[in-house]
């Protein structure tokens, strides 16, 4: 019996020594399993604080280009509204010119006119009117019919696309011719 029981002793030493090999063992993979789960954690907290530091970045950086965009955008607006305000002094200024410059041809190719009129009235002392494909209002015949149909001279203007200036100069040749022709 003394025998078995050492021998019983003996296993039971040899047993509990492997039971306590493999709890270390265990509980040693645990811990490592711990230890790099805690790693592979902070990596991903220093990953996340570095994502979060570039999109804040990209958002100010975005920010500040729609800023500038928005600054030139109104510095452009300014520009264009100068420019068309430059523009339209000077379609006004060049206005009169332009309707002075249509008078004077009217004027220059009424005289021709006249001038031819009365080279003709002379060799033939018959010659009637002068005919009527040569007054302004046979050259202008759809301004005259604007006219006569109570359009203002805007509106005459903005329909023959020319200078108001210009429709109000033809309209006073036209009565001038008029009364030249009645007298």
């Amino acid at each position: 019996m003394i025998v078995l029981l050492g021998a019983v002793a003996v296993v039971y030493a040899v047993i509990t020594p492997r039971k306590a090999a493999q709890k270390d063992e265990q509980s040693s993979t645990v811990r490592n399993m711990e230890t790099a789960l805690e790693q592979f954690m902070e990596n991903m907290e220093a990953d996340n604080r570095e994502m979060v530091e570039l999109v804040t970045s990209a958002q100010k950086e975005a920010k500040q280009q729609a800023q500038e965009r928005e600054e030139r955008i109104n510095q452009l607006e300014q520009r264009c509204n100068e420019l068309q305000q430059s523009l339209s002094e000077q379609a006004k200024a060049q206005q009169p010119v332009a309707a002075f410059q249509a008078a004077q041809q009217s004027v220059a190719a009424d005289r021709e006119e006249i001038e031819t009129e009365s080279q003709i009235s002379m060799h033939e002392p018959e010659a009637v009117d002068p005919p009527r494909s040569a007054t302004i209002r046979s050259r202008y015949t759809e301004l005259f019919t604007l006219h006569d149909s109570g359009k203002s001279v805007e509106a005459i203007a903005k329909r023959m696309n020319m200078n108001k200036g210009e429709v109000q100069l033809i309209l006073q040749l036209s009565k001038q011719e008029e009364e030249n022709r009645h007298e």
